[in-house]
């Protein structure tokens, strides 16, 4: 008995109408899975644009809070530069202490640590400050005094008559720091000016340190 390969009636391959119904086919599973896919990377990159934004808010509030609790007492206030209560300002001071004497006749008077410490050089000493209108009427200020030099435990301070405090402490202070938001809704530190400066119009004149916190708002179509 002999077998006999059988030979194929017909050749492999799509007509046309099976092609057409796979490009059609092709075409509607793309148009659903292409929007599909475009909003999640959308989605995605929105996630990824609010947890920066969280992150630099955390840094920012972070930082505000840690200087303010080390601020110079009874110098925060809050007002206005672009819109209502937009800006918080304090004094910063980088030492706190208390003295046994102030001495002299005259301005420079001396002030004297009873610490055993050595006071930082800084611009300003404040001594007794009650209030923030006290500590921003620089150099007219009974508590807000410039520094002329630190020698030592003793600090010499600039004063039109000796000041006093009924509890004997007293800051010193690089000056005042102000947070604001500007017209792009950024939020800028300000530093390197005096007490009786404004942060948002001396700065070009005095050539005022302004770093910009990396705190923006968020695009309107991430919200």
């Amino acid at each position: 008995m002999f077998l006999q390969q059988s030979k194929p009636t017909s050749e492999n391959g799509f007509t046309i109408i099976e092609l057409v119904i796979s490009i059609v086919l092709v075409g509607i599973i793309a148009g659903i899975l292409v929007p599909i896919i475009f909003y999640g990377a959308e989605g995605y990159q929105q996630q990824v644009a609010r947890k920066e934004l969280v992150s630099r808010a955390r840094l920012a509030l972070e930082r505000m809070s840690r200087e303010i609790r080390e601020s110079v007492p009874n110098s925060v206030r809050v007002s206005s530069t672009i819109q209502v209560n937009d800006t918080v300002e304090f004094g910063r001071a980088v030492f706190f202490s208390h003295y046994s004497s102030i001495t002299g006749g005259s301005s420079p008077y001396t002030l004297n640590d009873d610490t055993g410490l050595t006071p930082p050089s800084t611009s300003f000493v404040v001594i007794y400050n009650v209030s923030p209108d006290d500590f921003y009427a620089y150099p007219s200020s009974s508590s807000t005094f410039s520094v002329a030099g630190v020698s030592g435990s003793q600090v010499s301070v600039n004063a039109s008559s000796k000041p006093h405090s009924s509890t004997r402490r007293y800051q010193m202070c690089t000056g005042p720091i102000a947070y604001a938001r500007n017209a792009a809704s950024e939020l800028i530190r300000y530093s390197g000016y005096n007490p009786g400066q404004n942060h948002s119009t001396d700065r070009k004149s005095k050539r005022l340190n302004s770093s910009h916190i990396p705190l923006s708002r968020m695009p309107s179509s991430a919200c």
